[in-house]
């Protein structure tokens, strides 16, 4: 018995045991329908158009969950419709309660209307609205399983006024808890803003530099266009996602890895499958070779390239991906840019048949596309050099915000639990 007791974790000085855990003595545990009211949204009649305009907010669950603060709506109201709709005050949160989205959160920076398949918790003065979107936020998962599994997911309006939360005996240290949190989001957005504005400017500089209308000091050469079946070997039929006895291992190159990624690495591939030797050989991964996207839902999404930067020995590519390999020795980074320029995308869109549901192009119109491209392999690596350094930067913030992305969700499990204290100024 002494044993068992001494596995059992002790409680600290100025704690308590509850039914969500341990947390400060003075802290209570409440359910969201003691502390706040709870209403849900509805939609104005959609066969009278009278009622949608540009003049309010009418939020639905694709809007929340972007930042704290709404900041768009993909609907809005008339006058008209605005009259007719359930409204909420400043301050208010939405929180979505149906399908998918079950958890996506935000709060309503003015008077809005909103839609039936969210549920609004109006603020009154024994609460911060800041401190509740951040505890709903931590709790999220806990109320996306309350909706079972349905075929489409629901947290109906009673058993969500049931959830609980912890909660702070005054306004003032949850306004205190909320601030720290909301400090931190303000410098994630201002990050993703940066990313933004970075990414913006390094596409106007691929579309001036690799389109020849802006040349870099001391080249003067022509450019050529070319169609890809001359300046290269395209090939598809590559390797299925199958494991058999009889085969040898192998990982692939798929589809997302050429959607997602600039640059193959073999640190990078971790999908393994089997494949008869012959075939592993045909669609092996060498140093350079370009693979593309031959098909999508989307005709914008075909023709997206991807570089394999090193040989990768035990690697092929996926049955969903074509690839070219190069004739002449173009530098290395150039080959992952200049495949990314409206001229050469916008190929693909045009060309790309399809029945709506899904577009493909065929490895002979992969062969008729054409690229503009710099002869002179030192344009290319000059060009390459400028724009592997932006990238460079915006990876560098990009890592930046996930680590204070990563840095906030565990602050809000001390903060809002209370095992960390931050107490207001007095």
């Amino acid at each position: 018995m002494k044993k068992k007791l001494g596995l059992m974790k002790k409680i600290p000085d100025g704690y308590k045991q509850t039914e969500i855990g341990v947390i400060p003595e003075n802290w209570d545990v409440k359910n969201l329908g003691e502390i706040a009211d709870i209403v849900t949204g509805n939609t104005p009649p959609t066969n009278d158009q009278s009622n949608y305009g540009e003049d309010y907010f009418f939020v639905s669950p694709a809007d929340l969950g972007k930042s704290k603060y709404i900041p768009q709506t993909q609907k809005k109201l008339s006058k008209k419709g605005f009259s007719i709709s359930r409204k909420l005050p400043p301050n208010s949160i939405l929180f979505t309660c149906i399908g998918s989205t079950i958890g996506k959160a935000g709060i309503a920076p003015f008077e809005l209307t909103f839609n039936q398949q969210i549920n609004a918790i109006l603020p009154n003065e024994n609460f911060s609205s800041d401190f509740l979107f951040y505890s709903l936020n931590l709790i999220a998962p806990k109320i996306q399983s309350l909706a079972g599994e349905q075929a489409v997911p629901i947290v109906n309006k009673c058993e969500f006024e049931k959830t609980t939360i912890a909660l702070p005996p005054n306004t003032s240290e949850q306004t205190a808890i909320a601030s720290v949190l909301s400090d931190t989001d303000a410098l994630i957005e201002h990050l993703g803003k940066l990313i933004t504005k970075k990414k913006d400017i390094k596409q106007g500089t691929m579309q001036q530099l690799l389109t020849g209308k802006k040349r870099l000091p001391g080249f003067s050469e022509k450019w050529k266009v070319k169609k890809l079946g001359e300046i290269g070997e395209i090939t598809g039929a590559g390797i299925d996602k199958k494991l058999k006895s009889d085969e040898i291992p192998v990982r692939l190159v798929n589809y997302l890895d050429v959607f997602h990624k600039n640059f193959i690495y073999s640190k990078d591939l971790n999908h393994w499958v089997t494949a008869p030797v012959k075939q592993f050989r045909r669609c092996a991964v060498k140093k350079g070779d370009i693979f593309f996207t031959p098909s999508s839902e989307m005709r914008y999404d075909i023709g997206i390239s991807a570089v394999a930067m090193e040989d990768i020995s035990d690697a092929g590519y996926s049955y969903h991906v074509d690839r070219l390999r190069l004739f002449d020795d173009w530098d290395l980074a150039f080959r992952t840019y200049i495949f990314k320029t409206e001229y050469f995308l916008d190929q693909a869109e045009t060309i790309c048949e399809g029945s709506g549901k899904r577009y493909v192009i065929s490895i002979t119109k992969f062969r008729e596309m054409t690229v503009r491209y710099p002869v002179d392999k030192l344009e290319q690596t000059a060009i390459a050099i400028i724009l592997f350094d932006m990238d460079a930067d915006i990876e560098r913030l990009e890592k930046k915000r996930d680590k204070y992305t990563m840095l906030k969700q565990g602050m809000m499990q001390q903060l809002l639990t209370g095992r960390m204290r931050i107490y207001a100024n007095n």
